[in-house]
């Protein structure tokens, strides 16, 4: 959708509304979709929830299925700085009473709220952030012509290691409160 709004008569006033349970449907991952959208100034509203993956539309409270894409979602927007509202588009199970319902939206802000905890643990971590530094990590955004002038080394690429593992061992350890 983005590749669009740049055809119309006045973009400036088009953004996009992207969804979790939407790309999450198609077994994308929603934080690209998101930071294509922040990257392009074009992020106007989004619909945080949950839902597994290749099912229907199922609105799940947020952060239920996918604690991981939750957390590196919210560590985007925070990171980023984005100033909009997080706005939950998701139901409680059909089955719970009025009390159940109120539950469920409180669990959909407090998980946030949790998350947003763990991005600031996550940035604060020593270990964390010297393995982000060590592995090239960086937040630089080279303009197109600097990025096309570059001449990379295909084979040290292939040759070095990039600690994705460690990292993603460190992440969970953080998100499972052992950090």
């Amino acid at each position: 959708m983005l590749a669009f709004i740049y055809t119309l008569d006045h973009p400036d006033m088009v953004g996009v509304n992207p969804e979790v349970a939407h790309e999450r449907m198609a077994g994308l991952d929603f934080s690209h979709a998101v930071a294509q959208a922040l990257d392009a100034d074009k992020l106007f509203h989004i619909d945080l929830n949950g839902q597994q993956v290749g099912r229907y539309d199922q609105d799940l409270r947020f952060g239920s299925d996918d604690p991981k894409g939750a957390f590196f979602l919210v560590k985007l927007l925070e990171d980023s700085k984005w100033p909009g509202m997080r706005h939950f588009d998701s139901h409680a199970y059909r089955t719970e009473d009025d009390a159940g319902v109120w539950d469920f939206a409180a669990g959909s802000m407090r998980t946030y709220l949790i998350l947003k905890e763990k991005v600031a643990q996550f940035n604060a971590d020593p270990e964390i952030q010297q393995l982000l530094a060590e592995t090239g990590g960086s937040v630089e955004r080279p303009t197109f012509s600097e990025l096309r002038a570059t001449r990379f080394d295909l084979a040290a690429l292939r040759q070095r290691g990039y600690a994705y593992e460690r990292l993603d061992q460190l992440t969970m350890e953080l998100l499972l409160g052992v950090r």
